[in-house]
This record gives C-alpha cells, structure tokens and sequence, in this order.
C-alpha cells in the first residue's frame, strides 16, 4: 500500500481535516475535488465513510497511521514520521 510520511511539524494542534490530508498524499487534485469526493460517498478513512470534508484527524491517529481509500481501487495510508 502507498504510503505518504508526513512530518508531525505540519499537523495543527487541534488536527487535520481529511481534505487537507488528501491533498497531502495526492489523492485529490484540488481541495475542490476533495470535497466533492466526499460529497458523493467516495472516500472511506479508516474503514468508517467520510460524511463531511470538515472531518479531522488528531496526531496520535496519524501516528498509528490512517487508512484512506478514494474510490474502490485506490488505497494510500498516512502517517506522521
């Protein structure tokens, strides 16, 4: 599975929204494209389906590493190095 390392100096205290995280490991081409991923029911995190681009991510999630999939046959996993 691809996977993308993201340094722990770029996570937000309060977390990371899934649309910024997409963008971070190249799953979306725009942040547009993101929302509207999710918009439609094509994008699940962690085996949970994402219902709002609003939806964050806390570092000690990233740290265990979360799993996105975009569409049916796509899979990458971020985690903070």
């Amino acid at each position: 599975m691809p996977t993308t390392e993201i340094d722990a100096s770029e996570i937000p205290e309060d977390g990371i929204n899934i649309v910024d995280l997409m963008m971070k490991c190249e799953l979306a081409a725009s942040k547009g494209d993101a929302r509207r991923l999710i918009q439609q029911g094509g994008v699940i995190a962690n085996e949970v389906k994402v219902n709002a681009p609003d939806e964050k991510f806390t570092l000690d999630a990233l740290k265990e590493g979360v799993k996105i999939r975009r569409g049916k046959k796509v899979f990458h996993k971020a985690i903070v190095k």
